[in-house]
């Protein structure tokens, strides 16, 4: 799952973590992998960006569906949107896992997709989509 998680001053939860494959930090969004102990995919969203960020969604909707790499890989990413989103306790990362979060104006994440600063196509997706579906 991938969260586009805002505050509720519109305010975007994004992440910076270290991504070894490209040799540098990534910023992007919450997003994590179903647990046998989640019942469904909204509950691993929440799970996820509480684990990540220590925030809770007020509520969480489906935004889309991608097959990332179909012509290599049989995986698929559920995107979120989660509002509301509040702090409620420190985050519980993984014994891997080394990441910073911080609250952004909506407006200036889109426009350093924009300009290319994000990188990470999870990112990229979640607000390309977003933009074709609710506008701002």
């Amino acid at each position: 799952v991938v969260i586009l998680a805002f505050t509720p001053t519109d305010e975007v939860i994004i992440i910076d973590e270290w991504r070894q494959a490209v040799g540098r930090v990534n910023r992007g969004l919450p997003a994590g992998t179903q647990e046998s102990s989640d019942s469904d995919l909204r509950e691993t969203a929440q799970r996820e960006l509480r684990e990540e960020t220590g925030y809770r969604a007020g509520e969480i909707s489906k935004l889309c569906e991608a097959e990332p790499a179909n012509g290599l890989l049989d995986a698929s990413h559920h995107y979120f949107v989660a509002n509301g989103c509040e702090p409620t306790t420190e985050p519980d990362l993984d014994d891997n896992e080394s990441i910073r979060f911080e609250t952004v104006p909506y407006a200036r994440f889109k426009t350093a997709v924009k300009e290319g600063s994000v990188r990470d196509g999870r990112a990229i997706l979640a607000i390309s989509h977003y933009e074709l579906t609710h506008g701002s």
